[in-house]
């Protein structure tokens, strides 16, 4: 890239990284989970949020193979020090996008009154299991 191009495209990354936090922000409308953008590529963590506040980030390269997704109601993710399970519904589009490196957060509900819509991915529980 010429270096007049990139003197351009400068004040238009900056401010695309301004303002609260990009963990955040996403691609998407699921009040449970958001996608990287694409030009920024694939995630590098994956951020996990509790309806009581207690938040847990785990680096994409962190995650040791296999990913599972039960085909129904459960996703678990494993490091070599915790395991990770996502409790739902309609969770394979979820899991398609965790095997991609594109969800950057996934959130639990803030209340048991959520409204979903028929067939859409639904986060009920997230929890979290060290190894001993």
């Amino acid at each position: 890239m010429h270096q007049s191009e990139q003197s351009k495209s400068i004040p238009e990354f900056l401010r695309y990284k301004q303002g609260s936090s990009s963990a955040i922000k996403a691609l998407g409308n699921n009040p449970f989970y958001g996608l990287a953008h694409e030009r920024d590529g694939m995630a590098v963590a994956l951020k996990f949020m509790t309806a009581l506040g207690e938040q847990k980030a785990i680096h994409y390269h962190d995650l040791v193979s296999p990913m599972e997704y039960n085909g129904d109601t459960e996703i678990q993710l494993c490091t070599t020090r915790i395991q990770v399970i996502i409790v739902g519904k309609n969770l394979q589009q979820l899991f398609d996008n965790i095997i991609q490196h594109r969800v950057i957060w996934i959130k639990e509900p803030d209340s048991s009154f959520t409204d979903v819509e028929e067939g859409e991915v639904e986060v009920t529980s997230i929890r979290f299991e060290d190894f001993q």
